[in-house]
């Protein structure tokens, strides 16, 4: 598994891509799921969980080896990523799982109040509110991004520049 996630060299097939996204996947959504228990280490996590994006890239780069492309094909990946994140927001928005305009507004007249407490105290209330929105935006964004890179990075039959065929 280390391979697969920590090393942007070499070919990885479809079935391995959608491994390591869902582990990255599952990862994330953890990690947004953080804030019900305890906003303060949810807000913590989420700087960390920055760090996912190094394997997410580095999957990226060989599933685009795999097909016979340029590891800069990885920038498609992130834009097809965001794409998806963005439009599953605005659905789950439109559904009622965002944040509600009566807990920004609270937010925004504490912060012109300069009541730095209570800011903190709505914020840690809204990070309880979004967590499960983002966690289920996180893996639901994640593998439809996968499912689409898989079908249209199709699989190089032969060796290529990158490697040989991995095995499946």
């Amino acid at each position: 598994m280390g391979n697969l996630l920590f090393s942007p060299s070499g070919r990885i097939g479809p079935s391995a891509y959608m491994k390591g996204m869902i582990v990255l996947a599952v990862i994330s959504a953890i990690i947004s799921l953080i804030p019900m228990f305890s906003p303060s280490l949810g807000m913590i996590l989420g700087f960390v969980s920055l760090i996912l994006i190094i394997p997410f890239i580095f999957l990226g780069i060989k599933r685009s080896h795999d097909a016979g492309k340029s590891g800069w094909m990885v920038l498609t990946h992130i834009l097809l990523y965001i794409g998806v994140a963005v439009a599953l927001g605005f659905l789950l928005q439109a559904i009622g799982m965002g944040p509600s305009a009566e807990a920004e507004a609270a937010i925004e007249a504490a912060s012109e109040s300069a009541d730095l407490g209570e800011v903190m105290r709505l914020s840690g209330e809204l990070a309880q509110d979004q967590a499960l929105p983002s966690a289920v935006a996180s893996l639901v964004g994640t593998l439809v991004s996968a499912f689409l890179v898989n079908m249209f990075n199709k699989q190089d039959p032969g060796d290529n520049q990158y490697g040989p065929v991995p095995a499946a």
